[in-house]
């Protein structure tokens, strides 16, 4: 009998689902059964990459954010909501394990989805939180988190060419954990297509934020009038729209649409979420401009970080200028997939074996 896998990403914005797509097409590649468990447009996304899997509706923790509080401030005001979902999961995780004949787990930053009755995997690439508040005591939650996991899989390189860096590096001490590589539903491209796009705007992550940062760039891209702009807001299911002749607004790419519009844009802006950082590492030879969410440590750490390696430029949302910015985006170096090794295949055949 095959092995029966539960695969369940975060719906804390896209990237945990589309991130988990290389994996899944490896253990199906494997002849291993995926059974997947998600909500929400994660759901919709693995859904519409694998529309023959079993799956599982399981409620995420809808985190919100806010358009006058800082995002650490509004994140804290849902700790309560987070730790009932976190436990609810953790119950409902029980009957799917009887109900769905599983094996085993992969959880990408579900805290509640382990057991002690099959191994139970996370993946995580934020063991050592960057925050200018309380950044020990919310270490050590992530760690309580983590730890009771038999194995925490990290989608970065060990040491060299990471993107991560302070985030998962050094590992913590007595933590059994793996650096995967980097993780990406994309393969690399050393075609160049004719350049369709100035710019395309890639939006995601949780409202009100999203929709603040679209009307801005739109503004703005309105208010230089030359470039050819491509907005992507990231909401599968809305209705596309043209703004004018140069700017065309769609709700969502599916993969191959997007991979065919990043090739043909000359720079990219998005949020510096970890997989956006991770698809253009595969891509490669983009340049980026890059966007924390307002108050997100981990955006904010890695905009700076890329920025300091001279790899993309960044700008707060509050003091954000595109004229500034496609001044400075082109003397980067951008992204070279010529660093790419696609290590998660090995790391997830050796523990495949152990179940």
């Amino acid at each position: 009998m095959a092995l029966r896998i539960l695969v369940s990403p975060l719906d804390w914005g896209l990237g945990h689902a589309t991130r988990c797509i290389p994996i899944i097409k490896h253990l199906l590649d494997s002849n291993i059964e995926v059974v997947l468990a998600a909500d929400g447009y994660g759901l919709v996304i693995l859904r519409e990459e694998f529309p023959s899997l079993d799956f599982v509706e399981l409620k995420g923790y809808r985190v919100w954010y806010s358009s006058f509080l800082p995002a650490g401030a509004a994140i804290a005001l849902q700790v309560p909501k987070i730790n009932r979902a976190i436990a609810r999961e953790h119950r409902e995780l029980e009957s799917i394990i009887s109900t769905k004949n599983i094996n085993a787990v992969i959880s990408d930053n579900r805290y509640g989805l382990y057991t002690d009755k099959v191994p139970c995997i996370i993946i995580t690439h934020q063991l050592n939180i960057q925050s200018p508040f309380a950044k020990g005591s919310l270490r050590a939650k992530v760690m309580s988190h983590v730890q009771k996991f038999n194995a925490c899989w990290i989608p970065d390189y060990e040491e060299g060419d990471d993107l991560s860096g302070s985030l998962s590096h050094p590992l913590p001490n007595g933590l059994n954990a793996h650096y995967m590589g980097i993780l990406s539903r994309f393969e690399s491209r050393a075609d160049r297509k004719e350049m369709k796009y100035d710019l395309l705007v890639l939006l995601s992550g949780p409202e009100p934020q999203r929709t603040i940062l679209e009307k801005k760039v739109i503004k703005q891209v309105k208010e230089i009038g030359n470039l050819r702009v491509l907005v992507v807001q990231g909401k599968p299911g809305a209705t596309a729209v043209n703004v004018n002749d140069r700017i065309q607004v769609v709700p969502y790419l599916n993969k191959n649409e997007l991979l065919e519009n990043i090739v043909s844009s000359k720079a990219i802006l998005a949020r510096p979420g970890y997989t956006t950082l991770m698809d253009l590492a595969v891509i490669g030879g983009k340049r980026a401009i890059f966007i924390p969410t307002p108050g997100q440590t981990e955006q904010e750490y890695l905009a700076m970080y890329l920025e300091s390696e001279e790899i993309a430029v960044s700008f707060s949302q509050s003091k954000f200028s595109l004229k500034e910015a496609w001044r400075k985006v082109f003397a980067t170096k951008g992204f070279n997939n010529a660093l790419y090794k696609p290590v998660y295949k090995h790391v997830i055949d050796e523990w495949v074996k152990t179940i």
